[in-house]
């Protein structure tokens, strides 16, 4: 028998690889950052319906809309701004700083912006994804094809009007928050000062609204069927390293000092590193019966009651009897004391319709409003906007119906060479959203240096490996707050101990560590044809050309501390 063929290329020499990345929010653009400088021989093409980049924070501009993480911890581990405005920093302040990341870093070039992904479909004896898009100027139509799919369409990108019948019949102003162009209001000289506002919700973007449109219009109407815990302003201790004289409940603006000083770089890593850590510290308040959970809920209880004793009323209508972190926990600076003001209304009853002039309750009681802002929120049941059909044709729209379900919430079985980056499994109740995302692009670029010099020309997670992941997930759920009885999107709007498919089950430390070195052994392969036998990828003996033959020697020492033994 004669000896196998080598295969005439050096060893690591890899295949040319064309990436998809579909969106071009936080995860796109460290998509567009990162995979070039880490995969060699990469051709990445970046789709995103919208006419800029920032994803989420491009979309949703209602006013009041900031960030409830401290925006010193919601930016990229490379890309630092120490100049941020707030504490808690203004949306269209992160979307600018998107926008300077994605032209400092020169990955436009990457981009096709009003361009919608219509389907992705698995061709099985190319290896590649068949993906239909739409430009969304001309209206054509075109195929673009791909080795790889980064799945980054986030999951705040489909919003929810609220069930209730008459929406059309209402003859005033209307907005959903996700959908609120409040630019185009400001140029076409609107007044809201002589306006009676209604805002239904009690969720993030609400609580948000709220505050801003009781100093902006006459009065406001504050619809809230459901209850919620308001944590207050996180991290005063770290403020007050600044010297900050914070008023307690409000977002804090940064003084031209306080800014001064974070400029100096030893100075502002200490102050980073202490937000880091804050905001991972908290992270034992999701553990049901803990010592901190316990602690918390009593001093955030006892502070919301205090807020709120011009009403007290509210106070009964709004602190929930479920635990601290059941539904997502947020600083609501500013919330509590708009909800006292003379000119805000809080109405906790059940709404039965819209009405030409307003919104009735089922107690019969009728509002008339001059507008309606449905600060409702999306859709978080992760089911794909598109078809996207996987091994033998099966959708994932259809599979995800009832359940999402991914591995590490970054693959997905039955789906090749398919990466979700910040979708299903991903999100956090506590800590750091960012730094997941960043370890999850990272753990893709490894796969995909894998398939480049190993020659395979596809990989997918076996369904076992998903299977123990969800095994693993209910058990670490079954023990936290978030499977308490409370209607949360983190359940998919469901009460009670439903499963939970939106967060990852763990601290975000835990999903950093648990993504840094993957398990090949979760993978099935196939090989490019030219690989013919197992060995084929060390190729012909050689080393690529532009690999420096001395490399070892700095890449040895680096591994260990370096000694001189021998000076004399």
């Amino acid at each position: 028998m004669g000896a196998a063929p080598l295969l005439q290329q050096p060893i690591n020499a890899g295949r040319k690889l064309r990436v998809v990345c579909i969106g071009a929010g936080f995860s796109g653009i460290h998509a567009s950052v990162y995979l070039p400088q880490h995969v060699p021989n990469l051709e990445l093409q970046v789709y995103d319906r919208a006419d800029d980049v920032g994803g989420v924070w491009h979309h949703n501009r209602y006013a009041g809309i900031a960030c409830d993480i401290p925006a010193h911890s919601y930016q990229l581990s490379y890309a630092d701004n120490t100049q941020w405005s707030k504490f808690f920093a203004p949306g269209g302040e992160i979307q600018k700083y998107l926008a300077r990341v994605a032209d400092h870093y020169g990955v436009r070039k990457y981009m096709k912006l009003r361009h919608e992904v219509e389907e992705l479909r698995w061709l099985p004896d190319e290896g590649k994804w068949s993906v239909r898009v739409q430009d969304l100027v001309t209206g054509m139509r075109f195929e673009d094809k791909a080795d790889f799919v980064a799945y980054a369409t986030g999951g705040l990108s489909k919003p929810v009007w609220p069930k209730i019948p008459g929406r059309e019949t209402y003859k005033g102003v209307i907005h959903h928050s996700a959908r609120w162009d409040t630019a185009k209001e400001e140029a076409d000289g609107m007044d809201w000062s002589n306006k009676t506002v209604g805002v239904i919700g009690v969720g993030s973007s609400a609580i948000q609204i709220v505050p801003e449109m009781q100093k902006r219009a006459k009065h406001v109407v504050n619809f809230g069927r459901s209850k919620t815990w308001l944590s207050g302003v996180f991290s005063p201790d770290i403020l007050a390293q600044l010297g900050a004289n914070t008023k307690e409940g409000m977002n804090h603006i940064f003084s031209d000092e306080e800014k001064e000083r974070l400029k100096d770089p030893a100075f502002y890593a200490e102050f980073r590193r202490m937000v880091e850590r804050d905001l991972g510290s908290v992270h034992y308040i999701t553990h049901q019966g803990s010592m901190l959970q316990t602690a918390v809920r009593a001093d955030i209880e006892a502070t919301m009651r205090r807020k709120l004793e011009r009403k007290p009323d509210i106070a009964s209508s709004l602190i929930p009897s479920f635990p601290i972190g059941c539904k997502r926990l947020t600083p609501g600076p500013g919330y509590l004391d708009a909800l006292v003001a003379d000119n805000v209304t809080f109405v906790s009853d059940n709404l039965e319709c819209f009405t030409e002039k307003g919104i009735r309750t089922k107690a019969g009681e009728e509002f008339e409003l001059d507008a309606i802002i449905c600060a409702t929120g999306f859709d978080t049941s992760s089911v794909p906007a598109f078809p996207i059909y996987g091994t033998d044709g099966v959708n994932l729209q259809d599979a995800w119906k009832d359940e999402a379900r991914t591995y590490l919430a970054t693959t997905v079985a039955g789906m090749p060479n398919f990466f979700s980056i910040l979708g299903t499994q991903a999100g956090v109740g506590s800590g750091s959203l960012l730094i997941v995302m960043e370890e999850q692009v990272a753990y893709m670029a490894k796969a995909l240096n894998k398939c480049a010099n190993e020659g395979y020309k596809s990989l997918v997670v076996k369904e076992e490996a998903v299977a123990s992941f969800l095994k693993y997930t209910d058990a670490y759920f079954s023990r936290t707050t978030f499977v308490g009885d409370c209607r949360s999107w983190y359940k998919n709007g469901k009460s009670g101990a439903a499963k939970i498919r939106t967060l990852w089950p763990g601290s975000s430390q835990h999903a950093v560590l648990s993504l840094r070195h993957p398990r090949w052994e979760d993978y099935d392969y196939e090989r490019e044809p030219e690989y013919d036998h197992p060995m084929a990828w060390l190729g012909d003996g050689h080393i690529p050309v532009d690999v420096d033959p001395g490399f070892y020697y700095d890449d040895l020492r680096s591994r260990m501390a370096q000694t001189s033994f021998f000076t004399d």
